[in-house]
C-alpha cells in the first residue's frame, strides 16, 4: 500500500538564475510546480511579467504543429508500429530551438495551402460554370452575333416541360415571325431560344412570363461549347499547378522527422513557461512552491544548492490542511494494476493505495473469466512481442504488461477447467467443466465473492485502526462480520447455537451504532435500522461475483461453437482445410478480443463496486513533475 510520501519544497532565488534554474528542475524530473501566487496576496510582487513570453511561444507551437499537421499528409513514409523512437541527448534537445529553418518551412507550408486552397476554389467555381453551360453546348451563337440583329429581339432560358406545347400555340398564335429552337431538356425542364422582332419584345416577354420562363443570365461572349473547352484548360492548366505544388510539399515533407522534434521542443518549452504564472516576483528576486518527493528532497536541495551560489530552499513536512500529489510506487508484480486504480481515482493522501490488495483478486477473476489456455499463450506472446519491439508510453506499457500478468492465471484456470482455444482439443479439466458443473463453479464464485468483500472490509478496518478510530473499526467493519459469518453458519447449519446468537449480538450492535451521527434518539434509532438494513446490498454484491461463471461460460460456449464451424467446414481436401483455418483464427481472433473487452469491464467492475465501495474514496491528484513532455522522441538525461 504505497504511496509515496511528499514534501514540500520552497525555493527563492535572484531573478536572473530563473530561467537556469526551471531548465534544470525540468530536467530533473522530480519537482512539481504549484500556483504560489493564489495564496499569496502582495501588492507589490509582479505575477505577470511572463504572458507575453508565453503567447509568443504559443504561436510559434502552433504554427509548428500547422507545419506537421500539412505535411503529414504528404509524407510517403509512415511510421511504422514497430518503428523505434529517435533518442537525443538533452543537449542535443534543447539545441533545436537555435535553428529558426522552421520558419522557412513554415512559410513555405502555408504558402502551398493557401494555393492549394484557392486553386481549389477556382476549379469548383469552374466545374459549377461547365454544369451550367453544358445544356446550351449546341447553342451556335454568341454575343458578336446577337449583335448584329438590329430588328430582332433574342430570348433564353428555360421553362417547364407541362407548359412547352401550350406556350408554342400562344406564341405562334399571337406572332407570326417567330423562332424557337428547343436546345436541350434536363429532367422536368425544358431550355429554349427564341429570336423575335423588336417591336414584339414586350408582348413575347409578357407571354413567356406567363408560363413561368426562367432567362438564363450567363455570358455568351463566347458559343457555349467554347466557354466549356476554356473552362476545361484552365482547370487542366490549375490542377497542374496543384501538382506541382504537391509535388513542393512531398519535398518539404522530407524534413518531417526535424518537426516533430521541434513539436515536442516547442511543447517542452511551453510547459516551462506556463511554469512562470506560478511564481511570485520581485524585481530581483522569484519564489517558487512545490512539491517532490520524500526520497529525493535532500538529493535535490543539495544538487541546487551547489550549482547556485544564492539561493534557499525549504523543506516542509505536509501538514493536515494541505492536499498534495499522489505517487504511487510499487513492486514489478503489482505496478501494472496501479493502472485500474486510476481509472477509477488515485487515492486521496490519506487513504492507503489499494493496488496491492487488488492485484491478485484481480488477477483471479480475470483467470475465472477468460479460462483458456490457448488464450493465456496468445495474451503472454502478444504482450511480450509489444513490450519488446513496440515503443509505447508508460501508461499503455502498464496495460500490456497487465495484460502478460493476466495471461497466467488466464492459462491456470484453462488447465482447471479442462478448455484449450474452447476445446479445439479435449483435455481433463484439474478440477471441474464449467458447462457440466455450473453450481459447483456458481459456489466457487460467490466464495470469492465473499473473501473479496470480507478484504474490503479488512482495508477499510485497518484505515481505522491506523487513525486510532478503534470504536468506529469495531462498529462498522468486525460488526458486520459477525452477522455476516454468523447468518452463513446458520445457512450452512453448522456450530449450533453460537451463529444464531453471533448474529443477533452483531445486529444488535448495528442497530445502535449505525445511526450514532444523528443528534434525536429517533435519528439514531431509525438510522441504525437503515444501517442494518444494509445487509441486502452485502446480499446483491455476493450474488453480483455469479458474473465470474457467466463470463467463463459465454467465452468457452463461444470458442466451442467456433470450433464446430471448423469441424463442420474442415475436410481432407486443401480447399476445405484453408477455410477451416480462417473460421479457427478468426473466429477466436474474435473470442479473445470480445472476451478480453467483456471481462477488463467486468472485473474492474467488481472492483469499482463491491471492493472499493466498501473502503475507497479516491479523489486524488496525480503527482505530474515539470519534466519534457515528448512524443516523438525520447530524452538522454545527462
Amino acid at each position: 500500500m504505497a504511496i509515496v510520501k511528499m514534501k514540500k519544497i520552497i525555493i527563492a532565488a535572484p531573478e536572473s538564475d530563473k530561467d537556469s534554474m526551471l531548465s534544470t528542475i525540468q530536467s530533473e524530473n522530480c519537482i512539481e510546480i504549484v500556483d504560489l501566487k493564489s495564496s499569496v496576496e502582495i501588492e507589490e510582487l509582479d505575477y505577470t511579467k511572463s504572458g507575453n513570453t508565453v503567447s509568443q511561444i504559443e504561436v510559434d507551437l502552433n504554427n509548428i504543429k500547422f507545419t506537421y499537421d500539412f505535411l503529414k499528409q504528404y509524407n510517403k513514409k509512415k511510421h511504422g508500429i514497430l518503428d523505434k523512437k529517435e533518442t537525443l541527448t538533452e543537449k542535443e534537445f534543447k539545441q533545436l530551438g537555435s535553428s529558426l529553418r522552421w520558419k522557412d518551412i513554415y512559410l513555405q507550408c502555408k504558402e502551398i495551402k493557401e494555393k492549394l486552397e484557392l486553386n481549389k476554389n477556382e476549379i469548383s467555381k469552374l466545374y459549377s460554370l461547365i454544369e451550367q453551360y453544358t445544356p446550351w453546348i449546341n447553342l451556335d451563337i454568341n454575343d458578336e452575333k446577337l449583335k448584329g440583329l438590329k430588328k430582332i429581339s433574342y430570348f433564353w432560358g428555360s421553362i417547364s416541360k407541362k407548359f412547352e406545347n401550350q406556350m408554342y400555340d400562344e406564341l405562334k398564335s399571337e406572332f407570326n415571325d417567330i423562332y424557337i429552337e428547343r436546345i436541350s431538356e434536363k429532367g422536368q425542364s425544358i431550355n429554349l431560344f427564341l429570336l423575335g422582332y423588336k417591336d414584339d419584345e414586350h408582348n413575347i416577354s409578357d407571354v413567356l412570363k406567363k408560363y413561368g420562363f426562367t432567362n438564363n443570365n450567363l455570358n455568351l461572349s463566347d458559343m457555349p461549347k467554347d466557354k466549356i473547352n476554356e473552362f476545361n484548360e484552365k482547370i487542366h492548366s490549375l490542377e497542374n499547378e496543384c501538382q506541382k505544388m504537391k509535388t513542393k510539399a512531398e519535398k518539404l515533407a522530407e524534413d518531417i522527422g526535424y518537426i516533430e522534434k521541434l513539436c515536442d521542443y516547442f511543447s517542452s518549452k511551453l510547459d516551462k513557461q506556463k511554469v512562470l504564472s506560478n511564481l511570485i516576483e520581485t524585481k530581483k528576486t522569484f519564489i517558487l512552491e512545490g512539491w517532490i518527493t520524500e526520497n529525493n528532497s535532500e538529493k535535490m536541495k543539495s544538487f541546487l544548492k551547489s550549482k547556485y551560489e544564492y539561493i534557499y530552499i525549504e523543506l516542509k513536512d505536509v501538514s493536515e490542511s494541505d492536499n498534495p500529489p499522489i505517487k504511487l510506487k510499487n513492486n514489478f508484480l503489482v505496478e501494472p494494476f496501479e493502472a485500474i486504480t486510476s481509472l477509477y481515482g488515485l487515492p486521496n493522501f490519506s487513504e492507503v493505495d489499494p493496488t496491492p490488495v487488488l492485484t491478485p483478486f484481480y488477477m483471479i477473476f480475470f483467470g475465472m473469466m477468460m479460462a483458456d489456455i490457448g488464450y493465456g499463450l496468445v495474451m503472454i506472446a502478444a504482450s511480450l512481442f509489444m513490450l519488446k519491439f513496440i515503443d509505447m508510453a508508460d501508461g499503455m506499457k502498464k496495460i500490456v504488461k497487465l495484460i502478460f500478468y493476466c495471461g497466467f492465471p488466464t492459462i491456470l484456470f484453462g488447465f482447471l477447467y479442462g478448455s484449450f482455444f474452447g476445446g479445439i482439443i479435449s483435455l481433463k479439466p484439474l478440477w471441474v467443466s464449467p458447462v457440466d458443473n455450473t453450481v459447483e463453479v456458481l459456489i466457487a464464485s460467490l466464495v470469492m465473492g465473499i473473501i473479496h468483500i470480507f478484504t474490503g472490509l479488512g482495508v477499510k478496518a485497518y484505515m481505522l485502526i491506523k487513525d486510532k478510530k478503534y470504536k468506529d473499526a469495531f462498529y462498522d467493519v468486525f460488526s458486520w462480520y459477525g452477522l455476516i459469518i454468523g447468518l452463513i453458519c446458520m445457512l450452512l447449519k453448522v456450530g449450533g447455537k453460537f451463529p444464531k446468537i453471533l448474529a443477533g449480538v452483531s445486529a444488535l450492535v448495528l442497530l445502535l451504532t449505525q445511526g450514532r451521527n444523528n443528534k434525536s434518539i429517533a435519528g439514531k434509532f431509525f438510522g441504525g435500522l437503515y444501517g442494518l438494513y444494509g445487509i441486502t446490498g452485502y446480499l446483491g454484491d455476493t450474488l453480483s461475483y455469479s458474473r465470474l461463471l457467466a463470463l467463463g461460460l459465454s467465452s468457452g460456449l463461444i470458442g466451442w461453437a467456433f470450433n464446430i464451424l471448423v469441424g463442420m467446414v474442415g475436410g481432407k481436401g486443401f480447399v476445405s482445410m484453408i477455410f477451416a483455418a480462417l473460421i479457427f483464427i478468426i473466429g477466436h481472433t474474435f473470442n479473445i478480443l470480445i472476451g478480453g473487452l467483456g471481462t477488463f469491464v467486468h472485473t474492474c467492475r467488481l472492483q469499482y463496486l463491491e471492493f472499493f465501495g466498501k473502503f475507497y474514496e479516491g479523489g486524488g491528484k496525480a503527482f505530474s513533475p515539470l519534466k519534457f513532455n515528448t512524443k516523438y522522441v525520447k530524452i538522454k538525461t545527462e
